[in-house]
């Protein structure tokens, strides 16, 4: 019998589903509308990548999520359906850090992988792996100056991935070093499958009344227009 993971991720304005068995992806759905709508695709792709193998919830062995960091919308909504998928069919739920989610869009022979994560202005977060994804340094916020990530660019060809990349690029698009391959910017759940699958084996569930996700900003509320009435 297949170990079947549904795989959610919900960090960006991306929304994706990926269902696997045993490690590789059977069905995906995702977009990138302009607008977060991930309350109404999450569930919506839900249904369809399970009905695209005619499986059903109880079918499943575990949820997958992306823990971030991201985005407080994303996360929320994203931790939320993951959560009620465990709860109401008493199956184990699985974090894989969204940084390590992107770091595995490619598969250079040497040097790094710095994923990154746009924070606005001149600030991303980004981690730092070997080129096999051993994990060399965990997410960390960071101003972008010329001299960013030197002490790896001096080691070797530095490859670069997700929503930040654009940004370091500019800055740091004359250092010989740094690679900025074209791959896609956002984290996507089809990149979930293999990590979903090894930490299923290795049993190393999140505890679901205690599992938090990762939003490292502060969600910041905008107050809502007031209306001609001043209310």
């Amino acid at each position: 019998m297949p170990s079947f993971v549904l795989n959610i991720e919900t960090t960006t304005t991306q929304c994706s589903v990926a269902l696997s068995a045993d490690g590789k992806v059977l069905a995906l759905a995702k977009s990138n509308p302009s607008n977060y709508q991930h309350a109404h695709l999450l569930h919506t792709y839900i249904d369809q990548v399970l009905s695209d193998h005619d499986l059903s919830l109880s079918a499943l062995s575990a949820v997958a999520l992306s823990s971030g960091p991201g985005s407080y919308t994303g996360l929320r909504i994203g931790a939320a359906a993951a959560k009620g998928l465990c709860f109401g069919n008493d199956i184990p739920l699985l974090s894989i850090p969204t940084l390590d989610i992107l770091a595995r869009e490619i598969s250079p022979s040497e040097g790094y992988i710095i994923a990154t994560l746009d924070a606005r202005r001149d600030e991303v977060y980004y981690a730092v792996y070997k080129h096999d994804y051993k994990v060399i340094q965990k997410a960390t916020p960071h101003v972008l100056t010329g001299n960013s990530f030197s002490e790896w660019t001096e080691k070797g060809p530095v490859y670069f991935v997700g929503t930040g990349l654009e940004k370091c690029e500019e800055i740091m698009n004359d250092i010989t070093q740094c690679i900025f391959p074209p791959a896609s910017s956002y984290p996507s759940a089809e990149h979930m499958v293999v990590q979903s699958q090894k930490r299923f084996e290795n049993e190393l569930f999140e505890d679901l009344a205690y599992f938090d996700v990762d939003y490292l900003k502060a969600f910041q509320v905008t107050p809502p227009k007031k209306n001609a009435l001043g209310q």
